[in-house]
């Protein structure tokens, strides 16, 4: 049985639609999108040393006044622009800036595809990165409805931190230079070095600091105990370790109550 022309006319203008409409399909995979942006590192740091270059002689020559030297600076300008352009800078995206790895592609040619403007990077390692950042972000936000979580050991470290630099500080000016003098300074030093090593560790670590804490309340004890019965030349000196005595206690307090950051 025959066909009729019409009929076998409108089967092949079928085919070539379809054809084409895969054609259309392919062209459009994100493999052909990205060799359609290949990037040069030789074009691309060639260029930009080129600008840079062209920067600094324009610069020049606007401070000397030369119009020479500012057309000529231009000129470099545009045409280390134009280069990196060419090169494909504006496609050339990475996740970690690596020197070595720049270098070797320059010394050896290397042409790699681009980043399209849209293309997700999907890597084990930007995987990672995001849902890290996706728990950061939901703790934060958790804290922000919860203020009864605060967290208050930094403060009390930095809080601990500060007394140290004022105990230290206090030697140089209420210290009197005999052996009573000698006494005061031995002891709120060592206190001192507690205080310091320990507002430290609470300030920087997110954990519970059970020890840490009871030993800026030893600290802090002592300080408040040397300032009320020890003998002291300075009054001055007595008020300054009380209340630094009294302020480290209220840290240890702090510092011991507030919640672990760590999940």
């Amino acid at each position: 049985m025959t066909t009729p022309r019409h009929l076998q006319s409108g089967a092949d203008m079928t085919a070539d639609a379809t054809t084409s409409h895969e054609a259309t399909s392919d062209d459009s995979t994100p493999g052909a999108r990205r060799a359609g942006h290949l990037v040069r590192p030789r074009w691309v740091w060639g260029g930009l040393v080129g600008a840079l270059s062209g920067a600094v002689v324009l610069s020049v020559g606007v401070v000397l006044l030369s119009g020479p030297l500012s057309v000529m600076g231009t000129v470099v300008l545009v045409l280390g622009v134009g280069c990196s352009v060419r090169g494909g800078v504006l496609y050339d995206a990475v996740s970690a800036f690596s020197p070595r790895r720049e270098l070797r592609q320059v010394r050896d040619g290397v042409v790699h595809p681009g980043v399209v403007p849209g293309e997700m990077v999907n890597t084990d390692r930007a995987h990672a990165d995001a849902a890290a950042s996706n728990q950061c972000t939901r703790r934060l936000e958790d804290a922000a409805h919860h203020p009864s979580k605060a967290h208050w050991a930094p403060v009390a470290g930095w809080m601990c931190m500060l007394i140290t630099a004022t105990l230290v500080v206090s030697q140089w000016n209420l210290v009197a230079h005999n052996a009573t003098g000698a006494s005061n300074n031995f002891r709120d030093t060592g206190c001192a070095i507690l205080l310091g090593l320990c507002g430290l560790r609470v300030a920087v670590v997110p954990d519970r600091h059970r020890i840490a804490a009871a030993v800026i309340l030893i600290s802090g004890l002592g300080l408040v105990l040397g300032g009320t019965l020890a003998e002291h030349d300075h009054l001055g000196l007595q008020l300054m370790e009380v209340t630094c005595g009294c302020l480290a206690v209220a840290c240890a307090l702090a510092a011991y109550l507030s919640p672990s950051t760590l999940k």
